[in-house]
C-alpha cells in the first residue's frame, strides 16, 4: 500500500493528464457521431494490422518448424528407400548400405576456384571424413574435415572434385569435374567420341564408389564437342542443383565403404 501511494505521488501529474484526456475523448465520442465512427474505424484498422503481423510471425515460425521437420523426415525416407532397393533379402543381407543425415548449410561459396560448404553437423552426429553429401537435386561434395559440431565439405565446385558418372541411357562411364567458370556447369572430358550422346542426356552417379549411391541424378548435357586429336568429347553438364541456393543437404554414411577401401588397399600393396 505504501508503495502504491508513493507511485501515485510521484506520478500525480501524469495520472491527472491521462484521466483528463480519457474524460475528454469520452465526451467527444458521445457528442460527435462522425468522430466516434472515425475513431472506431482507426482502432479497427490498427488492431487488424497488429493481428495480421502477429499471424504472419506465427506462420513464419510454424513454417520454419515444419520445414525442419520435413527435412528430417525426408532423411528417414531416403534410408528406407535405399534399404528396400539395395537389399535382396533382409534375412540374408541385414546390414543397411546407406544412411542419411539431414544437415543445414551455414556457409557456402560458389565464386572461388576452390569452394567449400560448412554444415551444422559434426562428429557428435556421426559425420566423418570422406562421407558423401547430396540433395534431392544431385551430388554436392565430400566431407573434408570434421569438428565436434561442424563439417567442412569440398564442394563439387572445386578443382580437386572428381565424380564418377554414368550416361543414364547407355551406362557408359566417365569423370565429372568443374573448370571454375560457371557454378551451374560441370564438365566431362574422358568420354570417347564413338559413344553416341545428345543434348539433354541425363548424367547420374556410377556404381564404382561407395561414397554415393548409384543413380543419383547430377544434371543433363547442355552442349558438347568432339576432339578428334585425342578421341574424346568435351561435354558440358548443366547441374540440377543450384549451388548458390543451398539450404539443406544429406550426409551419406555408407556401411560398406570402409570395407571396400581396406580391400582395395591390400590389392594396391600387392602391386
Amino acid at each position: 500500500m505504501h508503495n502504491l501511494l508513493r507511485f501515485i505521488k510521484l506520478n500525480q501529474f501524469l495520472l491527472l493528464f491521462i484521466l483528463i484526456e480519457g474524460f475528454s475523448i469520452s465526451l467527444l465520442l458521445q457528442n460527435n457521431t462522425y468522430q466516434a465512427s472515425q475513431t472506431i474505424e482507426f482502432s479497427t484498422q490498427y488492431t487488424s494490422a497488429i493481428y495480421n503481423y502477429a499471424n504472419y510471425f506465427s506462420d513464419y515460425i510454424g513454417l520454419k518448424e515444419t520445414n525442419d521437420y520435413l527435412t528430417i523426415e525426408n532423411a528417414k525416407l531416403y534410408t528406407l528407400l535405399q534399404n528396400n532397393e539395395q537389399s535382396f533379402d533382409s534375412t540374408i543381407f541385414p546390414d543397411k548400405k546407406f544412411n542419411y543425415l539431414a544437415a543445414k548449410v551455414i556457409n557456402n561459396s560458389v565464386k572461388k576456384r576452390n569452394n567449400f560448404i560448412t554444415l551444422n553437423k559434426g562428429s557428435k552426429n556421426g559425420v566423418k571424413h570422406g562421407m558423401g553429401v547430396i540433395t534431392d537435386q544431385g551430388v554436392i561434395g565430400i566431407v573434408h574435415s570434421v569438428s565436434k559440431n561442424f563439417a567442412l565439405v569440398i564442394s563439387l565446385l572445386h578443382k580437386k572434385s572428381a565424380i564418377g558418372i554414368f550416361l543414364k541411357k547407355n551406362r557408359h562411364t566417365g569423370i565429372l569435374t568443374w573448370k571454375g567458370f560457371n557454378y551451374r556447369i560441370a564438365t566431362i572430358s574422358d568420354l570417347p567420341i564413338h559413344i553416341p550422346i545428345n543434348v539433354g542426356d541425363t548424367i547420374i552417379t556410377n556404381s564404382y564408389s561407395n561414397i554415393y549411391p548409384e543413380e543419383i541424378h547430377i544434371g543433363t548435357i547442355s552442349d558438347f564437342k568432339k576432339n578428334n586429336d585425342d578421341g574424346f568429347y568435351t561435354i558440358n553438364v548443366e547441374l540440377f542443383e543450384d549451388f548458390n541456393n543451398l539450404r539443406y543437404v544429406y550426409v551419406i554414411h555408407s556401411q560398406q565403404s570402409e570395407e571396400q577401401l581396406l580391400l582395395e588397399k591390400i590389392i594396391a600393396t600387392d602391386e
